[in-house]
């Protein structure tokens, strides 16, 4: 008997006859195992070893296509495929311990072949000639299917990634389709929700309105919800409809009279500081024009703060939404630019002999003064749970000031900076109880009504800015003068 190689699984085809080792790399990595094999018809050895050897690799070659071939039994292989199977079957069953057990399989396996193709083997006369017949013609079939496998498994992880994409692209039509159906139905949910909101609050207006013409003032209660800001004030709301009533109304008792009223006042008070107080202040007469532009800045963001405050309180309550909201963002940008200037002032003195230092802190303030001024007239600023987020915008501006301390500590020392700073000391504390008892709703949260008229954190809120003002006012005399004088003796340029 010849020796022979292993068998490998369809090795009979030409195409694996010829694989380079690239393939053979790639096939081992997904459990192939590629062995070449010699012809089964070897005439020199004997037919119930050839039959044993083949059934030794029918059930492997079987077991393969069954566990890594993935086949698709058509009709049309159908025949063949069951034709291996019940070789396989059949000569299974015969024991090694019986007579003659090659002899029996031999008989097996040509009997089973016959039996399905009876035309394969008529031509073959002996037992011998008729096994090494089917030996090849079951080869030729397991080749057959055996060359399927691979082309199944070759093709698998493309057809899969194919599989694959048109699956995803198909359930991203139709996501993006229900997304589509999704957003237009809320779309739709949206706008209706809208009109109704809009008829709702023009009915809360409509009664506003009526209640107002029977009673005068009326009650928190009554309010539409944009007019709601403080729920401690009970009482005391004015309510119209044309800017003349609004205007109309500054002289009669309301919740918003004190308001209205401290800072009209206030506003004659400043300007009075401007254009007596000031000019016959001894600084005056040692300021430069830029001294007295820096400090005529500051008054005019001081009045115009004060002015955007009467106005707001005297148009607060008009009955059109959107032109409350435009007056309410007036009043915020006033104080913006107050903060702004505030700061300016100090910057301008400290760096006096500095100009390089001097305007780069100047124009960091003023960008953000500006942004101050832009920022409130966005929506959510103006809304009434947004105190805390106003007023610890406005207390970071105002903490920018302090943006040059580090370079004055470091050029001049700790004390000269604590001792130049320290005239501003008071107007930023009056600022500060301010706005934390604004923002608090102190007094009026711990005794609701008792506060309507007098007294409340708004009332006290505008006393601290108007007091600010002047605390700044005479900070400021102190800055210039401590500017003069280091202008005169110990002016350092950089």
């Amino acid at each position: 008997m010849q020796p022979h190689e292993e068998p490998a699984l369809g090795s009979t085809s030409s195409r694996d006859n010829r694989l380079n080792p690239r393939e053979i790399r790639r096939r081992r990595h997904s459990s192939f195992h590629p062995i070449h094999v010699g012809s089964w018809a070897t005439d020199g050895e004997n037919v119930q070893q050839l039959v044993d050897r083949f059934l030794a690799q029918l059930g492997r070659r079987l077991d393969f296509l069954e566990t890594y071939g993935h086949l698709r039994i058509d009709a049309g292989i159908e025949r063949a495929y069951n034709t291996l199977h019940a070789v396989r079957k059949s000569c299974s069953s015969v024991s090694d311990t019986m007579l003659d057990a090659g002899k029996r399989r031999a008989n097996i396996l040509v009997e089973t072949i016959e039996g399905t193709y009876q035309d394969a083997l008529i031509r073959k006369d002996t037992l011998e000639q008729k096994v090494r017949e089917g030996v090849r013609l079951m080869d030729s079939m397991l080749s057959h299917f055996e060359t399927r496998a691979y082309a199944v498994t070759e093709s698998g992880l493309g057809t899969a990634a194919h599989d694959f994409l048109d699956e995803s692209w198909r359930r991203m039509d139709e996501g993006l389709e229900r997304a589509k159906e999704v957003v237009d139905e809320g779309i739709e949910k949206a706008r209706r929700a809208k009109d109704s909101m809009k008829e709702t609050l023009q009915h809360a207006v409509d009664r506003a309105l009526e209640r107002a013409r029977e009673h005068g003032l009326i009650k928190y209660e009554d309010l539409p919800d944009p007019w709601r800001v403080n729920p401690h004030i009970l009482r005391g709301y004015r309510f119209h409809e044309a800017k003349l009533d609004c205007v109309r109304s500054v002289l009669t008792l309301s919740n918003e009279l004190f308001n209205i009223w401290s800072h009209a006042i206030g506003l004659l008070i400043v300007l009075s500081v401007a254009f007596y107080f000031y000019p016959t202040s001894a600084n005056f007469s040692l300021s430069t024009k830029s001294d007295i532009c820096i400090a005529a800045v500051f008054f005019a963001a001081a009045a115009k703060c004060l002015v955007c405050s009467t106005l707001w309180h005297t148009m607060s309550s008009i009955s059109e939404v959107r032109l409350m909201e435009r007056f309410a963002c007036v009043d915020y940008t006033g104080i913006s630019l107050l903060v702004a200037t505030s700061i300016m002032t100090t910057e301008y003195t400290a760096f006096y002999c500095e100009p390089i230092s001097r305007w780069l802190y100047m124009l960091t303030t003023a960008a953000l003064g500006i942004g101050g001024v832009v920022l409130p007239w966005h929506p959510t600023f103006n809304r009434a749970d947004m105190a805390w987020a106003r007023v610890s915008f406005y207390v970071s501006l105002s903490l920018t000031g302090f943006l040059p301390v580090f370079q004055l500590v470091l050029t001049r020392g700790l004390f000269w900076a604590v001792y130049f700073y320290a005239p501003i000391t008071k107007s930023l504390l009056v600022y500060i109880t301010g706005a934390c008892l604004y923002a608090a709703k102190i007094p009026e949260r711990w005794c609701p009504g008792m506060f309507d008229y007098f007294g409340g954190s708004h009332n006290l809120w505008h006393l601290a800015v108007l007091g600010g003002i002047l605390f700044h006012y005479h900070a400021m005399q102190d800055f210039f003068a401590k500017a003069f004088l280091r202008a005169q003796t110990q002016c350092s340029v950089y």
